[in-house]
């Protein structure tokens, strides 16, 4: 498939706002000597129905030392193959970057302390683990754990007071020496926004990696959730009464399901709900933005240009959603993302 003899960019057709969701990340890194990419690996699992295929061969590592690409269509062929029901399934995403960890990689740290590496670390008095979950105070920390903590809550961009970060026990001698005797690249190798971030942390001394070790710490989020007050049915409207606000501890992955309290006001139930559920994005039904066989308007991004064109679609699909269309006088199809009533973007710069 083409657009304009550009480059491709590939994306699945939602088939519908209460199904499961496989949501694929834009790049990922592997373990080192992984020799097989499963989906666990470079995509966010919602629902049973996807997380029950989490360990399918999406790709095969050919060459360990370099990127390789993973696209959309490969992992709905080898989900296909796997017995995946598509209209219980939602797959979205485009292509992802597979990036290897390796030994021998010596980039450029992410973070360095200013410090000076000393012969003899030092390691301060084990921290009160009753407070160090707390972002806030591990923030404050003159450790590799207070590092840590800045690096991952920089990536986020969220309050600190609204983190958590729990680090496996086994970690605490590590995580525990002083940036007064070390200097420290740390390196996330997964999202930071995903339920536990790994992390690679290298000492360096006189411009080399002189130790190399992994970490990795589990993180919680406080956020607003929408909990519902009586039982839905669906194809009820929800009103401003059947919706509390309540601000709770989730994780990322659970955080990035939600329906808003906004997004849920006057909108229709796509399926049946108790008293009590917190609401999420899959539980509302959303507006058809664009029909098959509609005109759209689709805008292309190359780099800093931004080009537009006619064309016809092929689905149907809400906000959000990609969608298969055809350029207005062709046969080749190409796939872009609802944006609006009418309007899908590309974006080939990705």
């Amino acid at each position: 498939m083409q657009l304009v003899g550009a480059v491709v960019v590939v994306a699945a057709v939602a088939t519908g706002a209460a199904a499961d969701e496989i949501l694929l990340k834009g790049s990922v890194r592997l373990a080192a000597g992984v020799d097989e990419v499963r989906l666990a690996d470079i995509a966010e699992l919602n629902g049973p129905l996807a997380e029950k295929y989490a360990d399918t061969v999406v790709a095969h590592v050919h060459d360990s030392t370099g990127a390789m690409e993973v696209s959309i269509r490969q992992v709905r062929s080898a989900l296909s193959d796997a017995g995946v029901h598509w209209g219980k399934v939602n797959l979205n995403g485009a292509t992802v970057i597979v990036r290897p960890t390796g030994p021998g990689k010596t980039s450029g740290p992410v973070f360095m302390s200013p410090a000076t590496i000393k012969t003899t670390a030092r390691t301060l008095p084990p921290v009160n683990r009753s407070t160090a979950d707390q972002a806030d105070k591990l923030a404050e920390l003159p450790t590799l754990r207070g590092a840590v903590a800045r690096t991952i809550l920089a990536g986020l961009g969220l309050p600190p007071e609204s983190v958590r970060m729990t680090f496996d026990d086994h970690d605490a001698a590590a995580l525990d020496v002083s940036l007064d005797t070390h200097r420290f690249e740390i390196q996330p190798m997964s999202n930071l926004d995903s339920d536990r971030v790994a992390l690679s942390i290298r000492s360096w001394s006189d411009g080399r990696v002189v130790s190399r070790q992994s970490l990795s710490v589990r993180l919680m989020v406080r956020t607003e959730v929408v909990v519902l007050s009586r039982d839905i049915r669906r194809g009820d409207v929800m009103h401003e009464a059947d919706c509390a606000v309540e601000r709770r501890w989730i994780t990322p992955i659970q955080a990035s399901t939600l329906c808003g309290f906004v997004e849920a006001v006057g909108r229709v139930a796509d399926m049946p709900l108790k008293a009590g559920d917190v609401l999420k994005k899959k539980h509302v039904k959303r507006e058809v933005l664009v029909k098959r066989g509609d005109r759209v308007m689709v805008r292309c991004l190359v780099g800093g240009v931004v080009l537009s064109l006619q064309a016809e679609a092929r689905g149907s699909g809400v906000e959000g959603d990609s969608i298969e269309l055809r350029k207005l006088g062709e046969r080749n199809t190409f796939m872009a993302t609802i944006v609006g009533p009418g309007s899908a973007i590309v974006d080939l710069s990705r």
